[in-house]
């Protein structure tokens, strides 16, 4: 699988340069558990810039393809400071980033036109998130031992690879608006490893994305040259982008102590608003 995904994002990087729609999505990030301390909810802004192509038809047939290509850049997430085993744990700041590769290829289950269809297809995709850790520069507790306050900044780098059904729709309303939907939900499996807290380990869960928003576009035309038809599209989109992406069973001590923790899952999720712009031709 790993060749295939690799192959057919090498393609559709290219076929871009074609067709696609640039995202600047604002909103925030939220992290929970696998990790020394962060046994509660902790969240902040983000900002994401995406590459997207909501859903392209091969060679005039009922066959599709569609991308999301999104870079994740989130504030630090601080988590306080706590109690674990009799150990107390300073506050940390975590800062998740990452990269999200997700390429669907599907058929149309029904069609009147480009802007009237419904398609289901599977999800093949690549994450690589990575998050890093210190200990938090404003916490001066003196109650933290000292090997807490020795801690060192570190990073938790995960690859995971991503297989599942997803489901995508677009409806028009008039001449220059629609309005669109999607849905994937995927098992990922791949490798988390952070050196100072001495992991390398293999890892499973689940990924999920929900996308709906509107789509409004002013030029739509087509040019018959004789052997190509020419088909302009400039359009722009503001819609909401909801994703989430869990591993389960994570144990990651950055604090370096060599705290006994129970294995959690560990979910990251991201709820934007974004804007985009598109063309085609």
């Amino acid at each position: 699988m790993k060749n295939i995904i690799k192959l057919s994002l090498a393609s559709l990087l290219a076929t871009s340069l074609y067709a696609g729609e640039f995202q600047i999505g604002t909103g925030t990030m939220e992290l929970n558990g696998g990790f020394t301390g962060l046994n509660t909810s902790k969240k902040d802004d983000v900002l994401t810039y995406s590459l997207v192509e909501q859903h392209k038809n091969m060679f005039s047939s009922s066959w599709f393809y569609k991308y999301n290509f999104t870079w994740y850049d989130s504030n630090e997430i601080v988590n306080g400071q706590e109690s674990q085993n009799s150990t107390v744990v300073p506050s940390i700041d975590y800062r998740p980033q990452g990269l999200d590769l997700n390429l669907v290829l599907g058929k149309d289950l029904s069609r009147t036109d480009e802007n009237n269809y419904v398609g289901a297809g599977i999800m093949l995709g690549v994450s690589l998130p990575w998050i890093d850790s210190k200990k938090d520069s404003n916490n001066n507790d003196s109650t933290s031992d000292n090997a807490m306050n020795a801690m060192e900044k570190s990073k938790t780098e995960m690859l995971t690879y991503k297989i599942g059904p997803s489901i995508t729709a677009r409806k028009s309303l008039n001449k220059y608006f629609t309005v669109y939907g999607s849905a994937t939900y995927a098992y990922q499996t791949g490798n988390l490893k952070n050196s100072y807290a001495k992991v390398d380990t293999n890892v499973d869960g689940i990924f999920q994305e929900y996308d709906a928003g509107i789509r409004f576009q002013p030029v739509s035309s087509d040019y018959d040259m004789g052997w190509i038809t020419l088909s302009p599209r400039l359009y722009a989109t503001m819609g909401y982008r909801y994703t989430s992406w869990e591993l389960n069973d994570v144990a990651i001590d950055v604090t370096g102590t060599n705290t006994t923790f129970n294995k959690s899952d560990l979910t990251m999720t991201s709820s934007v608003v974004y804007f985009g712009a598109g063309y085609s031709f």
